[in-house]
């Protein structure tokens, strides 16, 4: 039954952190981030809203709340990649998902707004990356939920696992629905 759960939360394994310097890796982790907007926004073409409230799991977030998660989380990666590059080792604000989660603004299902500004904030984090120099890349800062100082190409990498591993979660919960009877139409983006 653990398992079962496990293989639920982390479809594609947890997060398994690389700190050595790759340049060719996070390369790759850049293009992911780069395409990311485009892939997310495919992976909800045809939902509808209430296709919107459906989970991947029992007490998982349901897909539009990922969305938002998305939105939330990647805008302070993008503000966190700033503070590393202007700052010595920074101590980044933190937060909780779960409440994040709590707020309004993380519990509608019209995810239009949310979908646009992943789409700015990708384009304007991956112009940045493009820019960055290898010494760039390991600069640090302080992580302190996790008490650990973050080398920068790891912070790269770790979003470009994130963006999969809730791109994953949004297919199960897609799967979910067709399962259940419930046949997921064709239509326009939610663009």
């Amino acid at each position: 039954m653990q398992d079962e759960l496990e293989s639920l939360k982390f479809p594609i394994g947890k997060y398994k952190a690389m700190l050595d310097f790759n340049f060719s890796r996070t390369v790759e982790d850049i293009r992911t981030l780069e395409s990311f907007a485009e892939a997310l926004r495919n992976s909800v073409k045809g939902l509808d809203k209430t296709d919107f409230k459906k989970s991947y799991r029992d007490g998982g977030m349901n897909i539009a709340q990922i969305i938002h998660h998305f939105c939330d989380t990647h805008t302070y990666a993008f503000l966190r990649t700033k503070h590393t590059l202007l700052e010595e080792n920074p101590s980044v604000k933190m937060y909780e998902v779960a409440e994040f989660l709590t707020t309004p603004d993380s519990n509608v299902l019209d995810v239009k707004d949310s979908l646009n500004v992943i789409d700015g904030i990708h384009a304007k984090w991956v112009s940045l990356l493009k820019t960055l120099s290898e010494e760039d890349f390991k600069k640090t800062y302080y992580h302190s939920s996790r008490d650990k100082d973050i080398i920068l190409h790891e912070h790269v990498g770790m979003y470009a696992w994130h963006t999969k591993h809730h791109i994953e979660h949004i297919k199960m919960a897609k799967k979910n629905i067709k399962q259940k009877g419930k046949r997921v139409k064709d239509r326009k983006s939610t663009r």
